[in-house]
């Protein structure tokens, strides 16, 4: 047995950086964010791991979460900026080193306003089921 997370974290980043309509409309994407970045950016969140395993596989149902920060002015561009995101996770089969994807969804999709009170902070969680 073995976790798909590192591989997993790997293709979301090459995935999105790869997208130019994305990275048209952020700075970056980051695993760890510097308190110099600048806004818009995403950010490779939390995952959370559970079995999935059949009688011939073992595996792992993982829900993680992805965030997007703006200083705009309103929901707009993040509204946007998750569109971009599950587009680009969309475009075409995403492949995970040593693992197999059987299947993405969203579980969660949400935009609020962060504690400072001006930030707007995009909130999506995807659910995978991988298997080794």
């Amino acid at each position: 047995m073995k976790t798909s997370l590192l591989p997993l974290q790997k293709m979301f980043i090459d995935t999105l950086r790869a997208d130019t309509a994305l990275m048209d409309k952020i700075t970056g994407i980051y695993d760890d964010v510097s308190k110099k970045a600048i806004k818009p950016y995403v950010t490779i969140g939390e995952p959370n791991v559970t079995p999935f395993d059949t009688k011939t596989s073992t595996g792992e149902n993982i829900i993680w979460t992805l965030h997007c920060w703006s200083s705009y002015k309103g929901k707009k561009e993040t509204y946007e900026i998750l569109n971009l995101i599950l587009q680009a996770m969309s475009k075409s089969p995403l492949t995970v080193d040593g693992f197999t994807l059987f299947r993405m969804e969203i579980v969660n999709m949400n935009v609020i306003t962060d504690i400072d009170g001006e930030t707007r902070h995009g909130i999506l969680q995807l659910r995978l089921y991988v298997n080794d």
